[in-house]
């Protein structure tokens, strides 16, 4: 007697378990290279996955994208905070309205899912909100829009501990439980 062939649901539990040590390896370099942040390499790591699971295409058809689940106002934020900082002082009207459009034409773009452009923004976006927070954990509330702080506890906790052990991907899969 033949066996029967495999469902498309029995062969998805029979593939091989992947390596995504790997991929904390990949976005471990691109963080180092790309943090626009004074926030260290370990709790953007986890902010990523916490954000994305370190799908880059996360939320291509919702509100938020990419690696960091940038969302529009975010993105004309950054582009404004950059505006500021040339400038030295708060951008005019005409001058905001120009940086929120370039930021809007950004987010709107197929850029926006690059990691490495991601996480710069992302991180950019972090750092308005350290500038403008008296502590990292109130950034955070303020990033996120909840003022619990569970978030913040979540990711800086398992920073520490994938600092500690920096390949280890149990820790980021423990911290979204």
């Amino acid at each position: 007697m033949e066996p029967k062939p495999a469902t498309k649901a029995q062969t998805a539990q029979l593939a091989p378990a992947t390596d995504d040590s790997a991929r904390l390896a990949q976005i471990r370099s691109l963080v180092e290279a790309n943090n626009k942040s004074t926030l260290n390499t370990d709790l953007i790591i986890c902010q990523i996955y916490m954000e994305s699971r370190f799908d880059a295409r996360a939320g291509a058809r919702q509100d938020a994208h990419g690696l960091m689940q940038m969302q529009r106002q975010g993105v004309q934020q950054v582009f404004k905070y950059r505006k500021q900082k040339e400038l030295g002082h708060m951008p005019s009207d005409a001058q905001t309205k120009a940086a929120f459009a370039e930021g809007s034409a950004m987010y709107d773009s197929a850029a926006i899912f690059d990691e490495a452009t991601n996480i710069q923004l992302g991180s950019e976006y972090m750092q308005y909100w350290l500038d403008t927070s008296p502590t990292v954990a109130a950034a955070y509330a303020r990033y996120r829009g909840l003022s619990n702080g569970i978030y913040y506890k979540k990711i800086s906790a398992s920073a520490a501990r994938l600092h500690d052990d920096p390949t280890n991907m149990q820790i980021l899969r423990d911290m979204v439980k």
